[in-house]
């Protein structure tokens, strides 16, 4: 298994904190979010990361060339990333990638080991991390399940907030047969119709109409955040700062 990281995003939407920085490297609890990402991945036993950037990327090259947790660094460089979404990103990994396992992680996502050994451990090949206790919103990425079973039916920022069984929180856990589906759509989507602006939900969408199973492994257990805006950074704070707490007084 690898891991693909995805952090070329020009994080417009969280200026001015990024005007200077990549959104992955502001700072958390002391630690910038980048950070927990890598050594949540090395302690997943994971040794192999790609990691796709673009806005700011020296600054991102840097830090984890002084951080690395013994991971093992292949970058690819999205040099149209203010242009375009990540599917474009996730799409550059294919000659690299192919063939292989991956844990898919979102670069502005703060999230805990536990949650990442979940999926990781689950028996199902292809698996999204979701949040039952999320709360939804327009810009959150909700899937629906197929009756009272795993099974994913519809996934991505459309789907009605009522019929929702949770938030998909930004890690997943992908074959290499999925995969190969997956390139294949996204190559058609991106290359042929030139469809540059949809994020990869959309690809993932067509495969779940095709039938191809993927299903949700409920991470609600521990907390976790996707950052896109002040305010989203602000609640991040709040919440793993009262988390991080909890863990404190346990102890």
């Amino acid at each position: 298994m690898i891991a693909v990281v995805l952090a070329a995003g020009s994080s417009y939407r969280m200026r001015p904190l990024t005007d200077h920085m990549p959104k992955c490297l502001l700072p958390i609890e002391g630690k910038p979010i980048l950070e927990q990402i890598l050594q949540n991945i090395s302690a997943g036993g994971i040794r192999d990361v790609l990691m796709v950037t673009g806005y700011q990327e020296e600054m991102i090259k840097e830090y984890v060339q002084a951080h690395s947790y013994g991971l093992t660094f292949r970058f690819i460089t999205n040099e149209i990333y203010s242009t375009t979404s990540d599917s474009v990103s996730l799409y550059k990994t294919k000659p690299y990638a192919q063939g292989q396992e991956i844990f898919l992680v979102d670069a502005d996502l703060w999230f805990y080991p536990g949650a990442m050994y979940k999926l990781l451990r689950a028996e199902e090949a292809d698996i999204v991390a979701i949040n039952s206790k999320s709360h939804l919103d327009e810009e959150a990425v909700k899937v629906i399940l197929d009756g009272s079973t795993s099974r994913i039916v519809e996934m991505g920022k459309p789907v009605d907030i009522s019929r929702s069984a949770g938030e998909a929180v930004g890690i997943r856990k992908f074959s290499a047969a999925y995969m190969d589906k997956l390139y294949r759509v996204l190559e058609r989507r991106i290359v042929k119709e030139r469809i540059l602006d949809q994020v990869f939900e959309y690809s993932v969408q067509e495969l779940l109409d095709h039938g191809v199973p993927l299903y949700a492994v409920d991470t609600c257990e521990w907390p976790s955040i996707e950052m896109d805006t002040p305010e989203d950074y602000s609640r991040a704070q709040k919440l793993i700062a009262a988390y991080e707490a909890t863990l404190k007084h346990e102890d």
